[in-house]
């Protein structure tokens, strides 16, 4: 496929993705997500599961549990959000839901309402997972996946994860801006690691999402997609100067730290729940750098209930 055949396909394929984030509970059909991409049914269907790796019909149920989800972090009973996500009873939802994030919509909402929690009532952080945070500035943690398994690690057992306030060292990345709504990441992580010919390396590089405030449009978060660079990336070619892929240093600090085990869909309501929750009754302030997202599970698609990502909060002590 031509370069120029290939972003014009991301673009109609973004075009679609943001109207289903728009509208999720609109009633979609293969022929009207068709239409929006200019494209036939067929064609249509062919190129959009080869870009998302899954069907349109597909990301239309994730998204709408994705909203329920959101919906559940704010306390709304099951009931409602099961009618209102399309379903036509709270079972069939709850069987749906469960399937998606890995536990039931109640149990799902208990835990948003825990992480809600003073800071005091969180244990300190695990020997492993502090010393996994720590290395990421050497490169040692870019490398490892033990920091993923283990009940101790807060990702196995029926215990949820709490939240922890570590230090962190400055962190070198490679990064690429993201254009497009939140559901089309995957495809700039694509894009970069095949930019810095990452495919190539015997270990995969640590994956690491940067949110921040977009200063030129107010309300709005700029996303980068990137790798964390370390000493044992030689191998990585140096972005060029006027390209698309850029050198940031992320300063080191205070973070409160959460692992999220469970589908991508679930870290934008987990954030408003530590932001909203956690962080008011903390003790701590939110400070200026920007948020992070350590991504531990392999990148390849089908695994996402099972996905295990790091979310780090920047915060100071007045």
């Amino acid at each position: 496929m031509k370069p120029s055949t290939e972003r014009d396909y991301r673009r109609r394929i973004a075009r679609v993705v943001e109207a289903i984030l728009v509208e999720p509970g609109a009633p979609h059909t293969l022929e009207s997500l068709a239409a929006l991409a200019h494209l036939s049914p067929y064609h249509f269907h062919r190129i959009y599961r080869a870009m998302m790796g899954e069907s349109a019909v597909d990301t239309v149920k994730r998204l709408r549990l994705a909203q329920a989800a959101q919906r559940l972090t704010d306390a709304a009973q099951v009931t409602a959000v099961a009618h209102d996500a399309g379903y036509d009873s709270a079972q069939a939802f709850a069987r749906a839901f469960r399937d998606f994030a890995g536990v039931s919509p109640s149990g799902f909402r208990a835990r948003q309402r825990q992480l809600g929690a003073p800071a005091g009532t969180a244990a300190p952080l695990p020997a492993r997972r502090r010393a996994a945070l720590a290395a990421l500035a050497d490169g040692a943690a870019a490398r490892h996946r033990s920091a993923a398994g283990g009940a101790n690690d807060g990702t196995g057992g029926s215990a949820v994860p709490g939240v922890e306030v570590v230090e962190l060292p400055p962190l070198e990345v490679l990064c690429m801006r993201h254009d497009g709504p939140v559901a089309t990441i995957d495809q700039t992580f694509r894009a970069l690691l095949t930019m810095l010919r990452c495919a190539a390396l015997p270990l995969a590089p640590q994956r690491i999402g940067i949110c921040a405030r977009d200063t030129t449009r107010p309300g709005s978060l700029l996303y980068r997609a990137g790798i964390v660079a370390t000493r044992d990336d030689a191998n990585v070619p140096c972005p060029a100067a006027d390209g698309p892929i850029q050198s940031l240093r992320i300063e080191g600090g205070l973070y409160a730290a959460h692992r999220l085990i469970g589908p991508y869909a679930l870290i934008s309501p987990t954030f408003r729940a530590l932001y909203t929750g956690w962080l008011p009754r903390s003790g701590y302030r939110r400070d200026s750098r920007p948020a992070l997202e350590l991504y531990r599970s392999s990148p390849e698609p089908g695994a996402q209930p099972a996905c295990v990502t790091d979310l780090l909060i920047p915060i100071r002590k007045d």
